[in-house]
């Protein structure tokens, strides 16, 4: 199997954990608890790797901040998505908005050219974001909330890939990236709950341990397919997260998944897919 061939299946790993993570996180009853809990379990597992792995180089050091900064504040804007509204509902949205934000910013920033392919997967994540919005099932807070999770989803996705690359091994930013995670999480639990940090540390520990371990292999597989694959193909194999988190919305979270959010899931997929695997068509 060749490097982009691991890869793949790392993206591919990496795309059914993210959808279970999340549907862990959105089952917990505090979430900002469970996310902290996910931040611990990152923490105390990569501790040891930081003696061993060489230290960030102070050209990577700029880039690990934010990394940090970015994906600490995805998941409190998450968080706030999940409050909102259904999985069901709220996921689709964070992992549709990315693709469109990903092409948008090639055009403004890179002077990147949206091909007719790119142009109708964009068209195609837009059709299954209106479908899962229209109506009664999303509030707008929700739906504000999720489309800028999806934002920040795009923003991390480009330093992570580049920060690895810069860093002196790849376990560099993968263990320091994981101790700083649940450094900075944590502290803001406690602060958001202070008074009630060892009950809900007790209640939700149980979920917030299954959450940490499956994010630990989300995560981690999917900054290892980013070293070894083009971005533009890990992104898009990630987007298929979306069908697993339908499935698992109907079948584990026991929500009521009509044919419209089923319908919409799919063509979020499909046009994520369609628009970052034609970019990465220009990269291979």
């Amino acid at each position: 199997m060749t490097y982009i061939g691991i890869g793949v299946s790392l993206a591919l790993l990496s795309s059914v954990t993210t959808a279970l993570a999340h549907a862990l996180l959105k089952a917990g009853k505090d979430k900002l608890a469970v996310r902290a809990l996910i931040g611990a379990v990152g923490t105390f597992a990569l501790l040891p790797f930081c003696f061993f792995v060489p230290l960030p180089t102070l050209s990577m050091l700029p880039w690990l901040a934010a990394a940090c900064a970015l994906h600490t504040s995805y998941q409190l804007v998450l968080i706030r998505a999940y409050e909102a509204n259904d999985f069901a509902v709220a996921y689709p949205i964070a992992r549709g908005v990315a693709p469109i934000a990903t092409a948008i910013l090639g055009v403004a920033l890179l002077g990147d050219r949206i091909t007719v392919a790119g142009v109708l997967g964009i068209g195609l994540v837009s059709g299954g974001i209106l479908l899962i919005a229209v109506g009664r099932s999303i509030a707008v807070a929700g739906l504000i909330a999720a489309s800028i999770a999806g934002l920040l989803t795009t923003a991390y996705t480009v330093v992570d890939a580049h920060t690895i690359r810069l860093a002196p091994a790849a376990m560099t930013f993968v263990a320091w990236f994981f101790l700083l995670d649940g450094i900075i999480m944590f502290p803001i639990f406690a602060f958001a709950r202070r008074g009630r940090v060892i009950s809900l540390l007790r209640s939700e520990g149980r979920q917030g341990l299954m959450a940490g371990f499956t994010s630990l292999i989300s995560f981690g597989a999917a900054l290892f397919a980013l070293l070894l694959a083009p971005v533009g193909i890990v992104a898009a194999l990630r987007e298929t997260s979306v069908v697993f988190g339908m499935f698992i919305a109907a079948f584990v979270l026991r929500e009521h998944v009509d044919r419209r959010r089923t319908a919409g899931a799919a063509v979020i997929a499909a046009g994520a897919i369609l628009i970052l695997a034609t970019a990465a068509s220009s990269t291979i």
